[in-house]
């Protein structure tokens, strides 16, 4: 305070040169206090958001992915046990980071055990996110080739086989964590983390090329190839139209594809960012050792908390992904949300007072005309829809 006060009467006394060292000062001080300020608040406001939209999204993920019509598609598979996955990953490693750097409530600290099996768990658990989109990704590729022996590696009983065979190998890979992590006291404060500097270093590449950089290669790769495939294919295959089987299976893979694409997409743009942050402290920081000023630490704690929670935010928003691109999801979404509400009002007695519209709508679903996606085959087919009292005995619903 006594130091800037001096500058400040020197440069109305002497010249402005001294003036404008004062400003400089005092704006990056200003600079500094609001970096620190967004940091502290993006990390006590973010979080919850999360875990509040992650819990709902994967919650409904889990089930639609197992209704019947969707079961049955391997790339569906993997995108139930990826709800199951994120599911695990917001309570174990989003809600206990946030209670522990928000409110000092972290048991980790003070038990060596438990500081071992969280992070074993939290890091194969966030490897996995990215992994399970790189497998749907790999069997939308097979799924869509033109070669009949890649196709029938898109199975049911293959992809039950690599989901299991890949959570295992990646716990594997992470086995080493559980001697290098213990509890320790570090400047009179207990904390969970690593102490060696070598394994410190070997974690953060470990961590970089496992966890990031090589499923967002791979993704882009095979996201690439399933779009040169289904051109391929639709250049090549001339459509069924009057096979209503072949016309929901066919609806069903390119909403699939749809989704899957997309959801690439979002995780490439959340997941790179935070890949480039953490490559900058293991060179630059870790390695290098390089001195942070006052103001580029500021600088650098804002953008890795920010960066760290987009990178989070990828268990989050598959629900949001799948719900925009595909209405075949939201027609299954829909069908879930009215089986729910016939429940709940018929449980509680409540049904009764609906308008009877209303209740027609819960309870007589089937009755209320013909599917959607039966009306788009009849017209496609150039049907005539049948009036109530026919018997429609020559439609076949698609969907």
């Amino acid at each position: 305070m006594n130091v800037l006060l001096f500058i400040r009467v020197t440069a109305i006394k002497n010249s402005t040169p001294y003036l404008y060292v004062f400003i400089m000062l005092n704006s990056t001080s200003n600079l500094v206090a609001h970096l620190n300020t967004g940091t502290f608040w993006i990390n006590r406001i973010l979080p919850p958001l999360q875990i509040i939209f992650g819990t709902f999204g994967n919650l409904f993920n889990m089930i639609i992915f197992t209704r019947r019509s969707l079961r049955i598609n391997p790339c569906s598979i993997y995108f139930l046990v990826g709800s199951v996955n994120n599911f695990f990953v917001i309570y174990v490693d989003l809600l206990t980071r946030y209670l522990a750097t928000s409110w000092n409530l972290d048991p980790t600290t003070t038990n060596t055990a438990l500081c071992k099996l969280r992070n074993i768990f939290v890091y194969a658990s966030v490897c996995l996110v990215l992994w399970l989109v790189v497998l749907a990704g790999i069997d939308r590729f097979l799924s869509t080739s033109h070669d009949a022996g890649l196709r029938r590696l898109s199975s049911l009983p293959i992809a039950r086989k690599i989901i299991i065979s890949t959570t295992i190998f990646i716990f594997l890979i992470h086995v080493h964590m559980l001697i290098f992590y213990r509890s320790d006291v570090s400047d009179d404060v207990s904390i969970c983390s690593i102490f060696s500097s070598e394994y410190n270093i070997f974690f953060n590449f470990f961590f970089l090329i496992v966890s990031c950089i090589l499923p967002i290669i791979l993704m882009i790769i095979f996201g690439i190839l399933v779009i040169l495939n289904v051109r391929n294919t639709r250049n090549r295959v001339a459509r069924q139209a009057n096979d209503a089987q072949n016309d929901r299976l066919r609806s069903n893979d390119r909403q699939l594809v749809i989704m899957l694409l997309f959801q690439v997409m979002i995780t490439t743009l959340f997941s790179a960012p935070f890949s480039v942050i953490n490559i900058y402290n293991t060179i630059a920081i870790t390695m290098l050792k390089h001195t942070l000023s006052t103001y580029n630490h500021a600088i650098y704690n804002f953008a890795s908390n920010l960066f760290r929670l987009l990178y989070y935010t990828n268990p989050v928003v598959g629900f949001y992904i799948y719900t925009l691109t595909s209405t075949r999801f939201r027609t299954e979404m829909k069908r879930c949300i009215r089986y729910g509400l016939k429940s709940a009002l018929t449980a509680t007695g409540l049904l009764r007072y609906l308008p009877l519209r209303a209740q027609q709508a819960l309870l007589d679903q089937n009755r209320m005309g013909v599917d959607s996606a039966s009306l788009t085959l009849a017209r496609r087919q150039n049907i005539v829809h049948p009036i109530q009292h026919q018997k429609p005995t020559n439609m076949t619903s698609a969907l």
